[in-house]
């Protein structure tokens, strides 16, 4: 290894060992004084809210607060679950009232445990507000708010519509699997759905996987191609998938994928050869140097990071054994992958979730390839409606057979006894001992070819 090459990647190592060290020393915000009291303050919403059937979740940065005459610190960033109704968004100013509370931890009836406390912490937030009472104070202030604000603002207003749009052309729950394809919008499939969704594997599909924002990449760069010169192409390429990244919120998939997008435009750009393995952990260092507390307590990035690395030392092998199955339509490519990495992240997933598809192999093969073009149309559907409701009408009705088809797929393979394997909690330590024995297998053989 070269010597700058060498110093680059101890650089960023002890910065990401340092800041993980920190984070086990970082105290929350103590706010004793008003726990268990009924608290009233004012603040801005600084995440887009999560509306479900029961209502909406809403993250408070508390100006304001107050439980009578104690004072409560100011800053606070505060979990609230309010009523359906008024609908609230991103940046306004609220009034809101409750008893402050501390997360607790979930626990399913298998006996597995859910860090919701660590959850939430890594996102900064120590308190909540279960039955908030809000009321709406100033939704657009006064003062100039910063430039980030105002661009998000725009995005999530472009957002609205694009899904006001969808709604209105495709209806339910079609319209709801088409957020969930393009914007990450999940919520509103509901929860026998989303159920029917992981018990075929394909939950992937509607959670912004890195398979979404690699197909909304490479389509942008196709698109820009056709009219913009290399440098350009990679230039505008490059911030409209940073626009992308805070339309669709900037969880930990879509901040890896677009780590590792920006990392191969930039490779493009000094035409320089991309090794998606060096960019994966490049991403990985970075995220973790910015949020040492995903590595632990935010199963997203977990998932992806095993995903993508699954994908990168199992998808070649496993198509190279995979000759006797047709290259058409991708199919060889769609098995590999999917077999890739259901082997990596299995154990995973059991010891997180206790359950995993026995089929997802099958509806994967089924599916998949459809999903660019249910991506399209879908996308064309919700922007063109912004012009002309008859024109997104005609690409709706071609998204909504796509659509039909998708949903009778995880709707009718849900229904297949036995097709998902439920197993009872175990130690994590079968997890690591898994992933220990598969690296030290897996260099193995690449050291016994050398």
């Amino acid at each position: 290894m070269k010597r700058g090459v060498f110093i680059f990647w101890t650089i960023f190592i002890t910065a990401a060992v340092f800041r993980i060290g920190q984070s086990f020393f970082v105290a929350p915000p103590d706010a004793s004084d008003c726990l268990k009291k009924t608290v009233n303050g004012e603040g801005m919403i600084v995440e887009e809210p999560v509306r479900k059937e029961t209502g909406q979740q809403l993250t408070i940065q508390a100006d304001e607060l107050n439980a009578g005459e104690v004072g409560c610190p100011a800053g606070l960033l505060i979990q609230a679950t309010t009523k359906l109704y008024p609908i609230f968004s991103y940046g306004d100013h609220i009034g809101f009232s409750g008893k402050l509370s501390q997360p607790i931890d979930f626990k399913s009836d298998d006996g597995r445990s859910f860090d919701y406390t660590g959850y939430l912490a890594k996102d900064e937030i120590y308190y909540q507000i279960r039955s908030a009472e809000i009321h709406d104070t100033n939704p657009r202030i006064a003062r100039m708010p910063p430039i980030g604000t105002i661009i998000t603002l725009l995005l999530y207003k472009i957002k609205g519509a694009f899904v006001h749009n969808l709604e209105r052309v495709l209806g339910e729950p079609h319209a709801a699997l088409a957020e969930g394809l393009v914007v990450g919008e999940k919520a509103a499939l509901g929860k026998d759905l989303l159920e029917d969704f992981r018990t075929v594997g394909l939950i992937h599909i509607v959670v912004l996987s890195g398979f979404n924002i690699t197909i909304v990449a490479a389509a942008m760069r196709r698109i820009l191609s056709l009219f913009l010169p290399r440098v350009w192409c990679i230039v505008v390429g490059a911030a409209g998938m940073i626009l992308f990244c805070i339309l669709v919120g900037g969880g930990a998939t879509v901040i890896r994928s677009c780590f590792m997008g920006g990392i191969a435009l930039s490779a493009d750009l000094i035409r320089r050869d991309y090794q998606v393995a060096r960019a994966l952990a490049l991403a990985a260092l970075i995220m973790l140097i910015q949020n040492p507390l995903i590595l632990l307590h935010d199963p997203s990035f977990q998932l992806s990071f095993l995903a993508t690395l699954g994908l990168i030392l199992l998808a070649s092998p496993i198509e190279n054994k995979l000759g006797f199955i047709p290259d058409k339509f991708c199919m060889r490519g769609v098995v590999a992958s999917t077999l890739a990495t259901q082997i990596f992240v299995s154990p995973f997933i059991l010891y997180t979730m206790g359950q995993i598809s026995l089929i997802g192999v099958v509806v994967n093969i089924l599916v998949l390839p459809f999903i660019p073009a249910t991506m399209l149309f879908v996308f064309i559907t919700g922007s063109v409606g912004m012009i002309s409701m008859a024109v997104s009408q005609f690409f709706g009705w071609i998204a909504h057979i796509l659509l039909t088809y998708e949903l009778f797929m995880v709707e009718h393979f849900a229904r297949i006894p036995f097709a998902a394997l439920h197993v009872p909690a175990f130690s994590v330590m079968y997890v690591a001992a898994f992933y220990a024995l598969f690296i030290a297998g897996y260099m193995y053989v690449r050291w016994s070819k050398m």
